[in-house]
């Protein structure tokens, strides 16, 4: 890496108020805490003589920086290893979860990722050699893209660590930002916070001429998070705004969703970012282990054998696309193998399962600790406590914004939860139990506790989120906070899973939007109520949305008859895999940025967006959008796609989006099954279809029951499509 010069820009967020930068003979002068520095031109770099009166000399200008009288980054680094340790994954004895790494060069050049023993280590050791072979005055970004809950965050947080931990000014710090559904969502805003939490004297100027002379990596987490009304306008504009003042030998790292932090989307919305100038991009992808990796992973914690990992519902978990190959869920699973140990068929999603299964081996704990006279009841008590504890603790950190709880919020926290739900001689010593429930964990400040996953956070935030709006009450989260697309994924699985509930929150919704407001509320219960309408598919209900402004809409489940938009601005619809043919859009909608993939279906008519994310590829020319969009068939495989008749192209796209379930097909032991699945069933050639699956081993088939009951549940394959599956559609059509 080429040096760069030290500069008036460098200086000037460093020197004191009222005073100016000033160039001298030999160098420049500066005025710090009070005192006047001579910062001097060498033949070797630079020099000036400190406080104490003593001579300093160093090679760089960087090296000038990083010095206590200005950046003092070895407290920063100090400061970090502090912060960072607690949630740091040493405590996992053997590794972390095996993800997969694949390292592509976009433009500029790319080192090679190194081989090691963890991804934070590969991570560490390409980004020195990165910067080692940067040219002078040019950008180097790095995309890491992967679906939620692989592992990004966890990754940078941990390359963050172990640099700090080794921190001798050799390679630069790595600064972690990220947007949490905060109101304030511009870069700047979010750098403070991150320079609060270290502790840092450090303000957002200063940390320009830092980066710029490669003295700290930005990471910007959760890039496709930092939506607003105009899409990512803003967010755009600031990033460049960014990248422009920061040219040098600056590092930044973005990561998102692979959809919207993708290679050609960075091509065309990073105006700052110029190859002819020397700049760099490369691509970072992350993915979930091979089922082999993660079962051999599972084996190697505490509690699990073969025979659990083998169980009947169990072994099908952990099949290629899984929900349950996630890191985040395996690390949360490894914890609790118990949780598995009674081999049930899923009735919801992975997330909703497993939070249900290890909510109850809670309870259990619970019963264990304080042996009650009546153990059975008193197991349903606490159940019932742990999770409306849970969801009182998401709602707090959700109103204050907040990613942690202090101890004594916790307590307070757990102490009204209890009242009306424990009997009162126990609230006492199950409010000192309740802060060891595995769904949270430590946080980095002392004395705070945290959710174990954000996935967890959004899980019981969900929950939360329909009994008290359906109880009457718009909470103030609702009122104020930004609901993203993976909030409103796990919204509508959440939804799914409590059709009744549901329904309430509809009522209590439709209620909502017919009432002034002047903040967020109409735009929220927008959203969540179009993900409650796909949940629940209420029969002859209806949902009417006009003049709204929507950041984000996702639909996580076919739309029903009965949702209807008027007047309405949507930033980003997302509709990969979506089915929303049902859906009315009328007079005045308007759509920035469409995500759609080739299970897609729009209704007729459907609004043109701006933009089109299709399968990656980001398209802007409106030609080229009204093509894509009259034949969506024409992306990649097309000509090997076989033709289908239009009912049993219905029946394959609900087949879709059931995947993640077990769907019960016969027998009768207690197990209902939910609407999407009963229409499956009902399907006139559902008979058919079924026989095909079974013959071509395209569905895993369990029996649960015993004595004479028997309900046999089956799970469709992931790792194929059945819309291109060539023999099963000669079985049923040819």
């Amino acid at each position: 890496m080429q040096t760069l010069n030290l500069s008036l820009e460098d200086l000037r967020p460093f020197a004191d108020l009222g005073t100016t930068v000033e160039e001298t003979d030999d160098g420049l002068s500066v005025t710090r805490n009070g005192e006047t520095l001579n910062i001097q031109k060498t033949a070797n770099g630079y020099s000036f003589v400190d406080t104490l009166g003593a001579p300093r000399h160093f090679g760089s200008a960087a090296q000038v920086l990083l010095q206590s009288v200005f950046a003092n980054l070895p407290q920063v680094a100090r400061n970090q290893s502090i912060l960072l340790s607690p949630q740091s994954t040493k405590r996992i004895k053997s590794g972390p979860v095996p993800v997969t790494l694949r390292m592509s060069e976009v433009f500029g050049g790319a080192a090679e990722l190194p081989i090691a023993d963890t991804p934070w280590k590969s991570l560490d050791q390409w980004l020195s050699a990165q910067q080692a072979a940067q040219a002078a005055e040019s950008i180097s970004l790095l995309l890491l893209d992967g679906p939620a809950g692989v592992g990004k965050t966890t990754i940078i947080r941990e390359t963050a660590l172990r640099r700090a931990e080794n921190y001798d000014g050799s390679d630069p710090l790595i600064l972690q930002i990220a947007s949490r559904g905060r109101v304030l969502q511009n870069i700047s805003d979010l750098i403070a916070f991150a320079l609060q939490d270290l502790r840092s004297n450090l303000t957002v100027a200063q940390l320009v001429p830092l980066i710029r002379h490669g003295l700290i990596i930005l990471a910007i987490d959760g890039f496709d998070e930092l939506s607003d009304p105009n899409g990512f306008e803003t967010a755009w504009s600031g990033l460049n705004a960014l990248l422009a003042n920061t040219r040098g030998s600056a590092t930044f790292l973005l990561a998102g969703r692979e959809t919207f932090v993708s290679t050609t989307t960075m091509q065309r919305q990073m105006k700052a970012v110029d190859p002819n100038r020397g700049d760099r991009l490369a691509s970072l992808s992350i993915a979930d282990p091979t089922p082999e990796g993660a079962k051999a992973w599972l084996l190697a914690q505490e509690g699990w054998s073969q025979e659990l990992l083998s169980g009947r519902f169990v072994a099908p978990l952990f099949s290629q696309g899984s929900y349950a190959l996630r890191p985040f869920f395996l690390d949360v699973i490894a914890q609790e193998p118990k949780s598995l140990a009674e081999d049930e068929p899923p009735t919801s999603d992975l997330l909703s399962y497993l939070v249900e299964v290890m909510i109850r081996r809670e309870a259990e704990k619970f019963v264990d600790t304080l042996d009650p006279p009546d153990g059975r009841a008193a197991q349903v008590i606490y159940g019932a406590y742990v999770a409306r504890f849970l969801e009182e603790v998401a709602r707090d950190l959700a109103e204050n914004q907040y990613e942690a709880l202090s101890d004594d919020a916790l307590d307070l926290i757990a102490t009204v939860a209890a009242s009306g739900v424990v009997p009162d001689d126990q609230i006492k010593a199950v409010v000192q139990r309740a802060r060891t429930v595995v769904f949270l964990s430590n946080d980095i400040q002392a004395g705070h506790v945290r959710f174990a996953h954000e996935q967890l956070l959004q899980h019981f935030l969900a929950r939360e989120a329909l009994r008290s709006v359906g109880g009457g009450e718009i909470p103030r989260y609702i009122r104020r906070n930004f609901f993203g697309r993976e909030s409103l994924d796990v919204f509508g699985h959440v939804a799914r899973d409590r059709v009744d509930e549901t329904k309430g929150f509809l009522a209590a919704v439709r209620h909502g939007l017919a009432r002034p407001s002047r903040d967020r509320t109409h735009t929220n219960l927008a959203v969540l109520g179009v993900a409650a309408m796909c949940a629940a598919a209420p029969d002859g209900q209806s949902l009417s949305l006009e003049d709204l402004g929507i950041s984000d809409l996702h639909f996580p489940f076919a739309a029903p008859p009965g949702i209807t938009f008027r007047n309405v601005a949507i930033s980003i619809l997302h509709a990969a895999a979506a089915d929303i043919r049902e859906v009315n859009f009328k007079d005045g909608v308007s759509i920035a940025t469409l995500e759609l993939d080739r299970n897609s279906l729009l209704a007729d008519p459907m609004p043109r967006p701006n933009i089109l994310v299709w399968s990656g590829a980001t398209i802007t020319n409106p030609a080229e959008i009204e093509q894509q969009l009259n034949s969506p068939t024409s992306g990649e495989n097309s000509q090997a796609s076989p033709v289908w008749p239009d009912d049993l192209m219905e029946l394959l796209g609900r087949i879709e989006r059931y995947r993640p379930f077990w769907l019960r097909v016969e027998g009768d032991t207690g197990h209902e099954r939910d609407q999407p699945g009963q229409k499956i069933v009902d399907h006139p050639r559902w008979p058919e279809v079924f026989e095909a699956l079974k013959q071509l081993n395209l569905v895993t088939i369990r029996g649960l029951g015993a004595s004479g009951s028997r309900s046999d549940f089956l799970h469709f394959r992931r790792d194929i499509r059945l819309a291109e599956h060539l023999e099963f559609h000669k079985r049923l059509v040819s």
